[in-house]
């Protein structure tokens, strides 16, 4: 009865962890990555244990060459780590458990690869536009509007990057704050915006004066 038992409870298991791995290969597929680098680092997370490659292509039916790549991949994104065990030859790889922390590293290694050099690209296009203008009315107007999409996506993705830099403790509090509290804090931040600009306000003005 109790072989019994473990082996309906190891089944249900498997069956509620292909339903995960599955959920993960799509979210993977709307990052932009492999579903197969999905369904591994799913596989890694809810496994808690370091895994050999030659495991992991058992679990989810797949190449050794498909693994490699993958894992490499996975590696490169710090998703997980590569393990050896002393007197064992081959290699484990054990998935973070810190979800933050991978999260975190993933997003910071996307954004410094596809994000960063996009906002780089339309600064040197703004600067051509800006260089091109000479007297021409349509084409100070493109330059205007080129300006505000990058002064946007520059102070977008800039956003970004605070929060994935912030302390994990902050963000964690930040995320436990109830509605009410979040309203106080926002109205806390406009008064200081508001401060802010007051202060830059007077500034202006005494420069001017002094000047």
């Amino acid at each position: 009865m109790a072989i019994s038992s473990q082996t309906g409870g190891t089944a249900l298991k498997r069956e509620i962890e292909d339903r995960v791995l599955k959920e993960w290969a799509e979210l993977a597929t709307a990052w932009g990555v492999s579903p197969v680098l999905g369904r591994i680092h799913g596989l890694l997370i809810l496994s808690g244990q370091p895994m050999t490659a030659e495991e992991i292509c058992e679990r989810l039916q797949i190449s050794r060459a498909s693994a490699s790549v993958q894992l490499n991949a996975i590696l490169d994104w710090g998703l997980a780590r590569r393990l050896f065990v002393p007197g064992d030859r081959r290699q484990y790889y054990q998935g973070d458990q810190d979800h933050w922390s991978w999260f975190r590293r993933a997003a910071i290694v996307r954004k410094r690869r596809e994000f960063d050099p996009v906002v780089d690209r339309l600064g040197e296009a703004l600067t051509a536009a800006r260089a091109a203008v000479q007297g021409d009315a349509e084409l100070a107007e493109f330059s205007d509007r080129l300006a505000s999409l990058h002064r946007f996506v520059s102070e977008l993705f800039r956003g970004v990057g605070l929060v994935l830099e912030e302390e994990e403790a902050l963000l964690h509090y930040l995320l436990s704050l109830s509605p009410q509290d979040l309203d106080e804090l926002r109205e806390i931040l406009r008064l200081a915006l508001g401060r802010a600009d007051d202060i830059a306000a007077t500034s202006a003005s005494q420069n001017g004066a002094s000047q």
